[in-house]
C-alpha cells in the first residue's frame, strides 16, 4: 500500500507541478483534494505533504523565472514575508482546529477559484 501511495503521489506531483509552473493559483488546494481522495491520506498528512510538494514546485518555477530575469524583487520580498507569516498562522490554526474547520474553507476557496476561472473564460470569449 505504501508503494502504491508513493507512485500515486509522484504522478500527481508531476502533473500538478506542470500546472503550478504554468498558472499556479489553487495548487495547494488541488493537491490536498487529490492526496485525500486518490492517495487516501488524512487531511493532516495531505496538508504536510502538500506543503513540501508546493515548496518544491515553487522553487523550480522560481529558478526558471530568475533565469529569465522576470522577477520583481521588491514585490517578491514583500509577498514572501507576508506569505510566510500567513502560512505560519494558518498552519498553527489548522493543527489546532483540524479538518472539521478546514473542509468548509477548502470548499469555499474552490468555489471562488471556479467562479474566477469561469469569469476569465467568459471575458476572453467575449473579447
Amino acid at each position: 500500500a505504501e508503494t502504491k501511495t508513493m507512485l500515486i503521489v509522484t504522478a500527481l506531483s508531476f502533473f500538478v507541478g506542470i500546472y503550478d509552473g504554468a498558472y499556479g493559483p489553487g495548487t495547494g488546494t488541488f493537491l490536498m483534494l487529490l492526496l485525500t481522495a486518490v492517495a487516501h491520506m488524512s487531511l493532516n498528512e495531505a496538508a504536510g505533504t502538500t506543503k513540501v510538494i508546493n515548496l518544491s514546485t515553487n522553487i523550480a518555477a522560481l529558478a526558471v523565472f530568475l533565469h529569465n530575469g522576470v522577477v520583481v524583487f521588491p514585490l517578491a520580498i514583500a509577498a514572501t514575508l507576508f506569505g510566510v507569516a500567513g502560512n505560519y498562522i494558518g498552519a498553527r490554526f489548522f493543527t489546532r482546529r483540524g479538518a472539521t474547520f478546514a473542509r468548509p474553507i477548502i470548499l469555499f476557496v474552490l468555489a471562488v477559484f471556479f467562479i474566477k476561472i469561469l469569469w476569465e473564460l467568459v471575458n476572453d470569449a467575449l473579447l
